[in-house]
């Protein structure tokens, strides 16, 4: 996924994209390892499932190679929704709403979609999901063994955890984009239906700890309540990609220091 680094090598030829999964950094081979094992048959079955929940896709999107893991599809030409926070918030709001309802329609099944901004471009207003590597399939999720992947495991899979890192990406895009009080306190009530936020909760799982405490303060930005700034500053001190690349010794230490920063944070509630 892409907040903990890309793993799939990119090349285009004219109209036609080839994507070539990669394991990327150290921390993920083992969780990519184990997906790309799905092989060709697998990963089209997991693509039918998209589909079938209503997940847009490239048009002309099919496996093209099994060993390593090739898919290739037309070029989208729209702009990637991570830039229309700020060019057309309205958009991205109707756009998150429509990933976030993907996600939901997919919890029944083996299928997952990672929610991250930049795999999306807007086609027409609305959005395609143009990056499917690794295919995250539920039965083929590896036990975790350290932090980083009990972490990285929830973004992969729970879908309520996947839910509130949508709407906390959404929200920082909102906050750096500059939206206009409009469109940011429109967006409140459409976070709260995707992911429920029970506010910075200090215990429980480590992933759902993580984004969801996330949520809770950006949603505070966005109504005023909340100096961006802070936002910001706990979004960079709970970065995927900074985790990973700590030692397990480190990790658990990054994680105390979440839990301290949220509980001072409550405290001045």
């Amino acid at each position: 996924m892409n907040d903990a680094g890309d793993f799939a090598t990119h090349h285009r030829d004219g109209n036609q994209v080839l994507k070539r999964l990669d394991t990327g950094h150290p921390a993920t081979a083992r969780f990519v390892e184990a997906l790309a094992a799905a092989g060709r048959n697998g990963t089209e079955e997991y693509l039918v499932t998209l589909r079938d929940a209503g997940v847009q896709l490239p048009p002309g999107l099919q496996v093209v190679r099994e060993k390593p893991l090739v898919v290739r599809h037309d070029w989208v030409d729209g702009p990637d929704l991570l830039s229309a926070a700020r060019a057309a918030p309205e958009q991205f709001i109707e756009a998150v709403m429509q990933i976030g309802q993907w996600a939901r329609d997919l919890d029944p099944t083996d299928a997952r979609i990672d929610t991250n901004l930049a795999n999306f471009c807007l086609v027409d207003g609305h959005p395609v999901l143009v990056d499917v590597l690794p295919p995250l399939i539920v039965s083929r999720r590896p036990q975790p063994a350290n932090l980083f992947e009990a972490l990285f495991s929830g973004l992969c899979f729970d879908t309520e955890v996947i839910l509130a890192a949508l709407v906390g990406y959404a929200a920082r895009a909102l906050l750096r984009g500059a939206a206009g009080p409009p469109q940011a306190a429109r967006f409140v009530p459409v976070a709260r239906e995707l992911c429920s936020p029970r506010g910075m909760a200090v215990a429980g799982p480590l992933a759902e700890m993580w984004f969801r405490s996330r949520v809770a303060l950006a949603l505070r930005a966005l109504s005023g309540e909340l100096p961006a700034d802070v936002v910001h500053g706990f979004f960079a001190l709970t970065s995927v990609r900074v985790f990973r690349d700590l030692d397990e010794p480190q990790r658990a230490r990054r994680v105390e220091h979440v839990r301290e920063t949220l509980r001072g944070l409550r405290d001045e509630c």
